[in-house]
């Protein structure tokens, strides 16, 4: 993942096919590798010692650092490998990918040419929304992003801290040092700090990461005043080794990485790093760290471990999105493992060598740039060539998608849920086209979600009294509340309507995604439950003639979102401890029970079988598995309650269509709008609202 110097110690490409061999074996078994993805840590402190060490060592002999070589070096060596597989996904995205992924996966495109993938992945770190997007094929290019901005940041330190030393020499060489360190524990206190308070964003940004760059500076700035003994570079080798590999098996993203806990590679890092340094005159024994990584399939892997990082990861989602899975079988990792090595084998040779002028390429094909200007030429041509390519489809795919939305409709053709009706089933014609296309299923969000800041209810500055999120006549003597998470908003068109058709009635609209109504919040997440406090205060006060929530399951909090309560019994208690007090206070309260949960991302899996629907069914068993809904459990336990189960809306003997009377019924974990508003008639029946 980064420039190497002319002399290369052959352990350091070793060191480097393990990193890149941790990083595949994470993303092509998750499971078997938990920490797998430490391996980016390992380029990282590997990067900051060649490319500081480079640097510093420069700035030591000439008191100076030629900037605008260092970067058409950086162009050379980086830009053209990742600007080849930057084209190639956008190619393959127009050719084999559904329309509905084009522009996130063109605008991760853009980012990452612009080398600003890792913000742009920060932003949706801490989006809702973004939980159980689709993952992006371009998005392990966060790393090479971090790495460019820390490497616009530390030439002009080294720059500037020769200028205060007036000249070449020790004295240079100390204040870039004390620069190196300064920056390096500033960047530690802060990744400390931030990945304890917000380790989603954290993992991503580049101020948290910058120290593992430094460290790796750092070492390499130091190591010329160190001479190890063979007992010393062994400990420090192989315990550096077991440091990296049990970092691999025990760490976790739910840490709050990389923090202190990016300790453990990193330092395990630095002490494979010093183990290979071997002083003039010095014996360097058979069991050594050096000499196994040194080794040459090992140091082969290394070789390639730049073009196979860039590879490997567009590879696996290309074919998780063709497959419509959303893990590799045991075939299709050996065969991602495989395009992946050929395709970074001839990337390497004839293109990562081509460009950077090596001998392993013979004319025509070996492209020197000799001159500064052709190098700059280069770069400018290949992100302008990337932008533009990713850019185009972009804009077409919005258009073409805007165009889809506005054409979902309901009428005759798509009855949706009305296709159940026991009394009166309505028709179903065939050969119709499904509402909302599959294409833009996954945006038909409901009403609620659609209006300005109500997904996430501002209780301390909206008064439950006010206008916020209320739907109906103000003097409406009926008003119903609906409160809840993203399952209770889902159902918020229907509640809309109903106002509408009844003037008598107002709805107040409480709802913050992620936040159930639960006195106990998942994960420990207190602003949802001291959200949920001042919300039950204001119901309370406005003395509602019903109030209405949903939750989804803690199964799909903890599959989709990582968040969890400390026991079944615990979540039950929550939701009984809010539905408690509600109707103490005379209140009737209505419970809708959770939706079923299909087995597959429906849009998506519709999109790859166009025509066979029925590929896209999921078992009833599976959909809501083992476990009762906590929060009927509850709402049983208490007086004035009214449960609705739309179960036979959703679901045909032990089977939950995917379609149900040309309607698509899911857009991920929860219902289109469309499919919600033919459950008009069942639902506001189910709550007796009548």
């Amino acid at each position: 993942m980064s420039a190497k110097p002319p002399a290369q110690r052959r352990d350091i490409q070793g060191l480097r096919a393990l990193a890149v061999g941790l990083v595949i074996v994470y993303h092509l078994r998750p499971e078997w590798l938990p920490g797998g993805f430490i391996g980016v840590d390992v380029f990282f402190v590997i990067s900051g010692y060649l490319i500081i060490g480079t640097l510093a060592g420069e700035l030591r002999r000439t008191g100076t650092i030629r900037l605008r070589e260092f970067y058409a070096r950086r162009i050379r060596r980086l830009l053209p490998a990742a600007s080849l597989v930057l084209l190639s996904t956008v190619l393959v995205t127009w050719l084999l990918l559904p329309i509905s992924r084009w522009p996130a996966i063109m605008s991760d495109v853009l980012t990452s040419s612009l080398n600003v993938q890792n913000w742009a992945l920060a932003a949706k770190a801490a989006d809702y929304a973004h939980a159980t997007a689709a993952v992006s094929p371009v998005q392990h290019f966060w790393s090479l992003s971090v790495e460019e901005q820390f490497y616009l940041v530390i030439p002009l330190v080294l720059l500037i801290c020769a200028r205060l030393a007036h000249r070449a020499g020790p004295q240079a060489a100390r204040r870039a040092v004390t620069a190196v360190a300064l920056l390096t524990a500033a960047s530690f206190v802060f990744s400390v700090v931030y990945s304890e308070l917000d380790h989603g964003r954290a993992y991503f940004v580049t101020p948290t990461r910058m120290w593992e760059l430094g460290l790796g500076g750092l070492t390499a700035m130091t190591v010329h005043r160190i001479r190890l003994k063979g007992g010393l570079r062994l400990l420090l080798g192989w315990g550096g080794l077991v440091a990296v590999l049990v970092g691999s098996f025990l760490l976790t993203t739910e840490m709050a990485f990389p923090g202190y806990v990016a300790l453990l590679p990193t330092l395990g890092t630095v002490g494979l790093l010093l183990a290979g340094v071997v002083a003039a005159g010095q014996r360097v024994a058979r069991r050594e760290t050096a000499v196994v990584l040194g080794l040459q399939p090992l140091r082969y892997l290394g070789d390639i471990s730049y073009s196979l990082y860039l590879w490997h990861w567009p590879v696996i989602v290309v074919v998780l999105q063709i497959t419509g899975d959303t893990e590799l079988t045991r075939r299709q990792a050996v065969g991602a493992l495989v395009l992946s090595l050929a395709l970074a084998v001839v990337s390497k040779h004839l293109v990562e060598d081509a460009f950077r002028g090596g001998r392993a390429v013979s004319p025509p094909f070996r492209l020197r740039m000799p001159r500064l200007r052709s190098a700059y030429l280069l770069g400018a041509a290949m992100i302008a060539m990337t932008t533009v390519s990713a850019t185009v489809p972009w804009q077409y795919a919005s258009a073409e998608l805007d165009r889809l939305a506005a054409a979902a409709g309901l009428d005759e053709a798509h009855p949706g849920a009305l296709a159940l009706d026991r009394d009166n089933p309505k028709a179903v014609p065939e050969g119709v086209p499904l509402t909302p296309d599959p294409a833009v299923a996954g945006k038909d969000w409901p009403l609620q979600d659609q209006t300005v800041n109500c997904t996430a209810y501002d209780i301390e500055n909206w008064p439950p009294t006010g206008d916020k999120c209320t739907y109906g006549a103000p003097t409406a003597p009926k008003t119903l509340v609906l409160v809840g998470d993203s399952h209770a908003a889902m159902f918020s068109t229907v509640f809309a309507r109903f106002v509408r058709e009844h003037p008598e009635w107002r709805v107040k609209m409480m709802l913050r995604n992620g936040c159930p109504f639960n006195a106990v919040a998942p994960s420990g997440l207190t602003v949802c439950s001291d959200q949920n406090e001042l919300e039950l205060a204001g119901i309370l006060a406005l003395k509602p003639k019903i109030v209405v929530t949903s939750a989804m399951s803690p199964a799909s909090y903890d599959k989709d979102l990582g968040w969890r309560w400390e026991s079944r019994a615990q979540t039950v208690d929550g939701y009984e401890a809010m539905l408690r007090r509600v109707s103490d206070a005379g209140i009737r309260t209505g419970v809708i029970r959770d939706v079923p949960r299909p087995a597959k991302n429906t849009p998506r899996c519709l999109e790859n079988h166009p025509g066979r629907p029925k590929e896209c069914d999921t078992a009833q068993a599976v959909a809501f598995g083992p476990d009762k809904d906590p929060l009927v459990e509850a709402a049983e336990r208490v007086p004035r309650s009214t449960v609705v189960d739309l179960t036979p809306w959703l679901c045909v003997g032990d089977v939950c269509p995917a379609v149900i009377g040309n309607v698509v019924v899911y857009r991920d974990n929860h219902l289109t709008d469309s499919y919600v508003r033919t459950l008009y008639g069942p639902l506001t029946a189910g709550l007796r609202l009548g």
